[in-house]
């Protein structure tokens, strides 16, 4: 693929902080950030709000041509529409992220959002993250980078993150989710959760995310240099 712009990919599996270390990495560096998840978030939603199966690839591939996801800057603020709404706090409940990881897994699906991703991505100087950022969507990326950290720890995080939204979150219900998460997309079979071979991994484990983006920006600094 060519190569364009500057692009940093963040991957990682759920409950690493891929995303609130991201929007940290764009805002420091006024870059255009890219949540690749809240669009499989937005399927998942669609199938969720239609009654419609989302494990059925047939019905999942019948309601493509029907959604039409757009992100857009909004005061400062990224916000996700749906059809023309904004969904962006519908999609944060547990269960669309649960429904997400399960879309994700769809290849007709993934073909119609990494395309969309590769065109936002165009030629300016953007922060995505997501699964398969490095490995598929921007293997051109200059920067790539592989979040970690202990189950313990992304599911405790992930918890506190719901609770905060006034979410109802118990931490062995998440902790199991993640499990399942977590095996769900490394054995997929289209674009599973890898470590790009030239990805710099870094466990965020005992980091903030305000760390977790500096230590990034050092080596995106780095890079340019």
């Amino acid at each position: 693929m060519k190569k364009k712009g500057f692009a940093i990919a963040i991957d990682g599996p759920v409950g690493v902080g891929k995303s609130t270390t991201a929007r940290f990495v764009a805002q420091k560096l006024k870059m255009a950030y890219i949540d690749t998840g809240a669009m499989y978030r937005s399927v998942a939603l669609y199938q969720m709000e239609n009654g419609l199966d989302m494990n059925d690839d047939k019905s999942l591939e019948k309601s493509l041509k029907d959604i039409d996801i757009v992100i857009k800057n909004v005061k400062g603020a990224q916000r996700i529409f749906l059809n023309n709404r904004d969904v962006t706090d519908l999609i944060r409940a547990q269960e669309v992220s649960e429904g997400a990881s399960v879309v994700a897994a769809n290849l007709r699906v993934r073909e119609k959002l990494v395309s969309q991703q590769r065109q936002m991505a165009g030629a300016g100087r953007v922060v995505m993250d997501g699964r398969d950022i490095g490995s598929h969507v921007l293997p051109w990326a200059q920067v790539k980078i592989y979040l970690d950290a202990a189950l313990e720890t992304r599911a405790k995080r992930r918890m506190l993150d719901l609770q905060a939204k006034g979410h109802d979150a118990e931490f062995d219900k998440i902790r199991k989710e993640t499990v399942i998460r977590d095996e769900r997309d490394k054995n997929r079979k289209h674009n599973p959760l890898i470590k790009a071979n030239d990805a710099i991994y870094l466990n965020n484990g005992f980091m903030t995310p305000e760390e977790t983006a500096d230590e990034i920006i050092l080596l995106v600094r780095e890079r340019e240099a």
